[in-house]
């Protein structure tokens, strides 16, 4: 550990068991836990730099993938203050269609009405599809980055809403008073999200859904790539599996309706530069091929969630 700016020491952060009793699992050479911060600042954001990560353990109880030591939340405030727009290498309309599609499974279980809560949503590209096809009478949009505010503003088309500079502390929302609450890519960089799913729940009806989209760590891209997969990164405390997103919810207050596969299109270029760095050929030009995109599963999973009765959690 670094004696200079210590990092933080914590236990599995969905059930509490403690991390001395949990399974090493992977780790980066060398592991973030025994560099400086300062020399963890630059590679902070992006795809294609040296791999170094947080070393992650299973938990013995619930089999949660997390990093028992990670960053403070003061220098993650740090960190996520000079952070770029989300995907900023990836061509909006592939994240367009990408985002399509995880509404598609919302819309499949939601009525799309009553108040709408999204934490993170960047430039809009779920919440334009809620406001396209959707019915709500009101949004809050959590989202730390004010340089996309005109654009998360243009997206809304005049429809009633606030976006608090924040992604935590839902005291705008009152209570009980949303139908659906969106998490894309968000929950698996918090280091409590037991608190913060359960302070969501006491923003959201008895029938409301709740949508999270994280990474697979069970998945076959994760099996193939090892420690070079992608996910594998200094923003990640924690990765999830079904079976893990599961027991989080539950302990949350949650029970799920539905986990699958996600589907995300992505440029044929953007795919094969990530393909050659996890095998260790660190090009930096690949062919654009036109700018082809292609759909396919590549280690997201969806979850939709929703109050359990009488919960008390």
């Amino acid at each position: 550990m670094n004696a200079q700016t210590p990092f933080l020491s914590r236990n599995c952060p969905a059930c509490g068991a403690p991390a001395s009793a949990a399974k090493r699992d992977t780790s980066s050479e060398p592991a973030a836990e025994v560099t400086r911060y300062p020399e963890l600042v630059p590679i902070w954001n992006g795809f294609f730099k040296e791999k170094v990560f947080f070393s992650y353990k299973r938990c013995s109880n619930c089999g949660l993938l997390y990093a028992p030591i990670f960053f403070t939340p003061s220098q993650l405030e740090e960190l996520y203050a000079q952070m770029p727009s989300n995907m900023d290498l990836v061509p909006v309309e592939a994240l367009r269609k990408t985002q399509k599609g995880y509404f598609d499974v919302l819309k499949a279980h939601s009525a799309l009405t009553g108040g709408y809560i999204e934490i993170g949503p960047d430039v809009g590209l779920f919440t334009e599809n809620c406001v396209r096809e959707g019915s709500f009478d009101r949004y809050w949009l959590f989202e730390p980055n004010r340089d996309v505010g005109p654009a998360l503003t243009a997206a809304m088309q005049g429809k009633p809403h606030e976006i608090i500079h924040d992604m935590f502390g839902f005291s705008a929302v009152p209570e009980g008073a949303a139908g659906a609450a969106v998490m894309v890519h968000v929950l698996d960089h918090l280091l409590d999200p037991v608190a913060t799913l359960r302070e969501l729940r006491q923003k959201l009806s008895p029938s409301a859904c709740l949508v999270i989209v994280t990474h697979d760590e069970s998945s076959m891209l994760r099996r193939l790539f090892g420690k070079r997969w992608p996910a594998f990164c200094l923003q990640h405390p924690e990765i999830y599996n079904p079976r893990s997103m599961r027991r989080l919810l539950d302990i949350a207050g949650f029970e799920v309706l539905e986990l699958r596969k996600t589907v995300n299109v992505f440029p044929v270029q953007f795919l094969l530069r990530h393909l050659l760095w996890a095998l260790g050929w660190k090009v930096k030009n690949v062919p654009s091929f036109g700018g082809v995109t292609v759909g396919l599963k590549l280690g997201n999973m969806i979850t939709i969630a929703t109050p359990k009765a009488a919960s008390n959690g």
